[in-house]
């Protein structure tokens, strides 16, 4: 079994520093500094999402599987994540999934009896 930690999160505003706090304390237990950053943000953008979108109680679930670190947020809504078109410039939201899709290897969601699941997976040693 993969090593792993999981967290439930309120929909509240601690929630992503909340998240990036727990990764952290993962990539470090598990000697991953280079994925404390970009892993961090992930799971910062699939929360606040959760948020957002969904207003419900979520759970955080971190694991590290062989060449892979692993992020999943499950919440309450059954409504599946929309990668939209590029916001305008100046425009101050609307770039999570971008950013998501532009860190991680992989991502993508999938339906849950409670709503869904959000995940992502960061390459060890890079894309």
């Amino acid at each position: 079994m993969s090593p792993s930690l999981t967290d439930q999160l309120l929909p509240a505003s601690g929630a992503a520093r909340h998240a990036r706090d727990l990764v952290t304390e993962a990539c470090a237990m598990w000697d991953l500094p280079d994925l404390v950053g970009p892993a961090s943000l992930v799971a910062d953008e699939l929360v606040t999402n959760g948020v957002e979108h969904a207003g419900t109680l979520m759970t955080l679930r971190i694991s590290h599987r062989a060449h892979q670190l692993h992020l999943a947020v499950g919440d309450g809504s059954p409504e599946p994540p929309r990668l939209r078109p590029p916001p305008a410039p100046t425009a101050p939201r609307g770039r999570g999934l971008m950013l998501v899709d532009a860190i991680a290897s992989h991502w993508g969601w999938l339906p849950s009896i409670e709503g869904k699941v959000v995940w992502a997976t960061l390459s060890v040693g890079g894309r």
